[in-house]
């Protein structure tokens, strides 16, 4: 039941990684130009395809796991109790927080399109979400695949619209200040982060090595030329570019793109929510060594409780703190990864998956990322 197909691995990387990040790029792009945005891009498209193979590679030499405590439990913890726990309680706590943000977010969003209390709209929002996972592995690729399917189209009608225009905008010249580009990067590296959802898709893949390293390459391929087609569309077209670049864009093409605009936030929060909160129902089963319906209502119940309290500052906090989580992980993820190759054949990175070099690089590229978000 949780075997995958190609495209579904793809898809669940892909639909996981398109959000906030992809929306909040154009407006840094209008300080550096098209053309360093694009180069910057590349190169965090590079960097984040090695570190998500390393991700993919140690949940091939954890037979196949789709979560990360036990990666790391077995690789980097040594399977000391209460560094497992630590782990457990830290990415509890905040993919909890990180999940009631994108309720709170949608339900404001569905009251605004339908006309509903907000609550109705939150309502909404997880009962589809949470009833998905508790379907399992399967059931979110799939549904992945769908919303993927349909955001994509939304997308195509918008550069369609954008294009038919009767008359688009110059892109402004190319700056290359330092400080902007790395704001670019740090951005970036956040649209083409997928690190729950590969060992989702590496588990779903088992025994298919050469078609996981190909699903992490082409998925995070997607998010990239989402993320530059809409820079280009919102650049050439909404005056001013707005922070949530598809409000802008959606008020200079007019119409039904509203309408859209809100539909396709709504399906990027959903892809996002149900890659976090899968990976926080297989790591609460895995620790509990329970069943399913307990991973479950952790995984779904304590967040929708969080969103209908009136906290939204403690939210936005803590959703900072899932991005600083997010670069521990993926820190941690380099010292787990160079334990769980010593002495290997077979890598998926070939060689150089062995080099010190590589994880040099990693190391001091997430960093960069993290010091971009402070910026």
């Amino acid at each position: 039941m949780r075997k995958l197909n190609m495209i579904e691995a793809v898809c669940l990387i892909a639909g996981a990684g398109i959000g906030g990040g992809v929306m909040a790029l154009p407006y840094l792009a209008a300080e550096t130009g098209f053309l360093p945005a694009v180069f910057i891009m590349l190169i965090a498209y590079f960097i984040s395809v090695l570190l998500h193979i390393m991700i993919a590679e140690l949940s091939i030499r954890t037979d196949y796991s789709s979560e990360l405590l036990t990666v790391f439990s077995r690789h980097i913890f040594r399977n000391k109790t209460s560094l497992r726990s630590a782990f457990y309680a830290l990415m509890a706590v905040t993919l909890i927080c990180n999940l009631a943000a994108y309720i709170t977010g949608a339900g404001d969003i569905l009251a605004d399109l339908l006309g509903i209390p907000v609550i109705i709209g939150a309502i909404i929002f997880f009962a589809f979400a949470a009833s998905v996972i508790y379907l399992g592995l399967k059931r979110v690729a799939i549904n992945e695949t769908v919303a993927l399917t349909v955001m994509l189209v939304i997308l195509l009608f918008f550069v369609w619209r954008t294009f038919a225009l009767p008359e688009l905008q110059s892109l402004s010249p190319a700056q290359w200040e330092p400080t902007p580009l790395l704001v670019v990067y740090g951005m970036a590296m956040f649209s083409l982060s997928s690190l729950f959802a590969v060992p989702q898709a590496a588990s779903g893949l088992s025994g298919e090595k050469k078609r996981i390293k190909t699903a992490v390459a082409i998925g995070l391929l997607v998010n990239l030329t989402v993320t530059i087609v809409v820079a280009l569309s919102v650049l050439i077209s909404a005056n001013p570019v707005t922070e949530v670049a598809i409000i802008g864009w959606a008020a200079a093409l007019g119409g039904i793109t509203g309408i859209l605009g809100s539909l396709f936030i709504v399906l990027a929060m959903l892809g996002t929510f149900w890659s976090i909160s899968l990976q926080l129902s297989d790591m609460t089963k895995e620790y509990f060594r329970s069943g399913r319906f307990l991973p479950w209502l952790v995984a779904t119940t304590p967040s929708f409780l969080l969103a209908l309290l009136p906290v939204a500052g403690f939210l936005d906090l803590m959703q900072i703190a899932g991005g600083a989580t997010a670069v521990v992980v993926a820190c941690m993820a380099v010292p787990a990864y160079r334990n769980a190759v010593r002495g290997v054949d077979g890598l998926l990175l070939g060689d150089f998956g062995k080099s010190r070099v590589l994880c040099g690089i990693i190391v001091v590229m997430y960093l960069l990322m993290a010091i971009a978000s402070l910026l």
